[in-house]
């Protein structure tokens, strides 16, 4: 009798591990593929992930660790390198180009191709005319905001306040007496430099503090729109 209850367990299991790895996991992709079946155009290949929340855990698991291009390197390994591929992100279906001639047609094609941006980017942005502008209108908030620190006039201005913060941030490094994180280092003197060419500030206390607020407020930005206690999305929220 107790082998028996065995062979039932071990039957039930293997029952519902195939239902849920070949049917649920699955559904997504049948799902798109009947609904858009009619169109000109074949879905490129790739996988839509779970129903409701796609992709979405494996990209924030491989953004989270400092490995974003893993993400797309394993769509290369398992699908080829095609350079298109299908996928589903915060609650979209999406599709992911990473050749450079396709991102620059793509870029370039203001007619066929509109912005658009994540749920939680939109909940997450204050200023909201910034989201629903045109590509056209974006390109000239960009040109506003980037005239200022473009070119060799206005590089130099900033060159040797740049360049003391490299040269420092180096000399505390090396006299570390314990193995650093390189990518993790870079980050924080990129950072600085960013904070004193946009905000004029060298104080250690005030980056920390702006640095602390914008790693809560762009790891909200691509993270689950949730906002419930304990999520990065609802700690987001707060700024």
């Amino acid at each position: 009798m107790a082998m028996k209850l065995v062979y039932i367990s071990i039957a039930t299991l293997l029952a519902c591990y195939i239902f849920v790895n070949k049917f649920v996991r699955n559904f997504n992709g049948w799902y798109y593929n009947l609904k858009l079946r009619n169109k000109e155009y074949p879905l490129p290949p790739g996988d839509m992930g779970w129903p409701l929340i796609g992709n979405l855990i494996p990209f924030i698991k491989d953004f989270s660790s400092g490995q974003p291009d893993s993400f797309i390197t394993n769509l290369i390994l398992k699908y080829g390198r095609n350079g298109i591929y299908k996928t589903h992100l915060f609650g979209n279906p999406s599709i992911i180009i990473c050749e450079p001639e396709m991102c620059r047609r793509v870029l370039s094609d203001d007619v066929n191709f509109k912005l658009g941006y994540p749920k939680s980017i939109k909940e997450l942005a204050k200023c909201r005319p910034m989201i629903d502008v045109s590509n056209s209108e974006h390109r000239h908030f960009r040109r506003l905001i980037t005239a200022p620190i473009v070119g060799h006039k206005a590089l130099a201005v900033y060159l040797e306040r740049l360049e003391d913060i490299v040269i420092n941030s180096l000399e505390e490094l090396s006299s570390m007496k314990h193995p650093i994180e390189l990518l993790k280092e870079m980050k924080k003197v990129s950072f600085k430099a960013i904070v004193h060419v946009f905000m004029g500030s060298s104080n250690e206390n005030i980056i920390k503090n702006i640095g602390t607020s914008f790693s809560d407020l762009y790891n909200g930005m691509f993270s689950i729109p949730l906002n419930a206690p304990g999520f990065t999305f609802h700690k987001a929220l707060k700024y």
